[in-house]
Parts: C-alpha cells; sequence; structure tokens
C-alpha cells in the first residue's frame, strides 16, 4: 500500500518518518513544502500519477494562542484544507485519516467524554478544527476523525519538552492544578494508526470519530510534577489556578477521553500515560 502522511515536519509526522524504514507499506511524507493542503490545483498536480490508498493528514494550524489573532490562517489550514483533502479521497478512493483536537470538548465534569458528546470548543483554535471535522463527517469518502490530546515527542514545541527546558534554567515553575486532560505520546499515535492501516478494515462506520491518547488522565500540575520526577530534578512546581495566567487563552477545564471506542473496533493496546512518558524519558531523551 501506498500511505501519504501531510504535515511530515509536525511531532506526529516526524514520529512516522522514523517509523517509516520499518513499516511493511510504503510512507509518503510530505509537508507544505511539497503540498499545500489549502490548494486543490496543488494537491491535484502533487499527486498526479500516484496511486495512493491512505492519506494521513497530520498537518494543522496548531499554535491555540495565536490561533485566537490569525483566525482566517487556522481556519484556512484546518478546515478548508481538510476539506479539499477529504474531497480529493472521496473522488479518488482513497481511504482517509484526520488528525483532529479534544480542544473540540467541553465537559464541566471529570467523567470520560466518549465520541458521542457534546461539542463545544472554547477557543478559536477548537473551533477551527471542529470546522475541519464537518466536512469528514458529511463526506462518503472511507474516512475517519482521531481526536488526540496534549500530544508530546522529542520533536518541536510541547509541555513536556517546556518543562524539562524550565527545569534546566529555573529553581521554580508555576504550573495550573485545574485544567484535566489525557497526554499522548506522539510515537504511540503514529505506530497505532499504522496498525489500523495494516488491518486495512473498511471505514464504514455510522460514527466516524476516535478518541485517542495515553490512559489515565492526570492535571498539567501533577503531569509536570511527574516529569521532573522522572527526569530526577529537583526543582519547586508550584499548583496555581488558571486565572494565575492573566492573558492565557481560554482551554477545557475537564478533557478527558474515554478510549474504549478505537481500543474495541481496532483491538489496538494503549499504555497508560504515565508509562509512555517514562518509555520517552529514558529511550527518546538520551
Amino acid at each position: 500500500m501506498n500511505i501519504l502522511i501531510t504535515g511530515a515536519r509536525g511531532q506526529l509526522g516526524q514520529e512516522f518518518k522514523r517509523l517509516k524504514d520499518t513499516f511493511d507499506h510504503n510512507l509518503i511524507l510530505t509537508d507544505s513544502d511539497e503540498i499545500d493542503i489549502c490548494s486543490l490545483e496543488n494537491i491535484n498536480n502533487y499527486l498526479s500519477g500516484i496511486e495512493l490508498d491512505y492519506i494521513v493528514n497530520c498537518a494543522a494550524y496548531t499554535n491555540v494562542r495565536d490561533a485566537e489573532v490569525e483566525r482566517e490562517k487556522s481556519l484556512l489550514i484546518n478546515s478548508f484544507g481538510v476539506k479539499n483533502l477529504v474531497n480529493y479521497c472521496e473522488d479518488n478512493n482513497i481511504k482517509f485519516i484526520h488528525i483532529s483536537t479534544d480542544y473540540v470538548y467541553n465537559s464541566d465534569s471529570i467523567n470520560a467524554i466518549d465520541e458521542e458528546s457534546e461539542v463545544d470548543p472554547v477557543n478559536y483554535y477548537g473551533f477551527s478544527k471542529r470546522e475541519g471535522e464537518k466536512h469528514i463527517e458529511k463526506s462518503e469518502s472511507e474516512s475517519i476523525i482521531i481526536r488526540t490530546s496534549w500530544l508530546y515527542s522529542k520533536f518541536g514545541k510541547n509541555f513536556v519538552n517546556t518543562i524539562i527546558d524550565k527545569c534546566i534554567n529555573n529553581s521554580e515553575i508555576n504550573v495550573v492544578n485545574d485544567q484535566f486532560g489525557c497526554p499522548t505520546y506522539a510515537k504511540d499515535l503514529a505506530n497505532d494508526i499504522l496498525k489500523i492501516i495494516k488491518l486495512n478494515y473498511k471505514f464504514n462506520f455510522e460514527n466516524k470519530i476516535f478518541n485517542y491518547s495515553n490512559l489515565s488522565y492526570t492535571n498539567w500540575y501533577e503531569f509536570a510534577s511527574t516529569i521532573k520526577s522522572k527526569c530526577g530534578y529537583q526543582n519547586t512546581i508550584n499548583p496555581v489556578p488558571s486565572s494565575f495566567f492573566k492573558n492565557g487563552v481560554k482551554r477545557p477545564k475537564f478533557s478527558i477521553t474515554s478510549k474504549q471506542k478505537i481500543i474495541n473496533i481496532f483491538g489496538i493496546d494503549i499504555k497508560n500515560w504515565d508509562v509512555s512518558l517514562e518509555d520517552y524519558i529514558t529511550n527518546d531523551l538520551k
């Protein structure tokens, strides 16, 4: 099979790059330099003559703070670009896997959110990602949406790497303790997407949406404290409320997702978040 990966320079895309030589099928890694998902003409020109079985869309505008200002750009990439890709897949009988976000949810309780739960984005990033999802839900293509959360890897800027940098350079750190969610090790997500592709199931499910993260949940303060502990640092980490950061973008207070649907349908085995964090710190940060 031939599988096109968009957004190959991002955290998840670079994990696919690491797995490329170990995967049984052909991964074609692209980024905006090769294919502009916001241009249907560019998509058609680039993919002309390439027979694809899957497109995995990791391309996205992901800066939550900047999305509040660059609304047109975030909507262009996260919605219009997705529409172009899913329409191309529908026209050419290609299966489509789209990476979305837990930020489309806005739960008011610690209870696990399943895929049937109401969506109500609290910031523009979440809104733009939800607009992209709508194109897939309306499409007759074989397509699924994977909503992930709190993604981290050795590549680029993320919470884990930021906390490690702060531990190295600061004696004291303030981290919010009233936002709950589920960390995701990008390597685990990439591996499990490839497992789904190898199964080559027909995507004819009534609901196209799946939650994915590592199992169990935490809050940002506990997450930071665990990172510090596993790395052996001695810094002081102070728990603070979200209101402590006056200029912060509004984020979901509870974003604890159920992964039972993706486990049941595809038979994948997902690790607990603290186990995957240990793997990351031990093996990726050498």
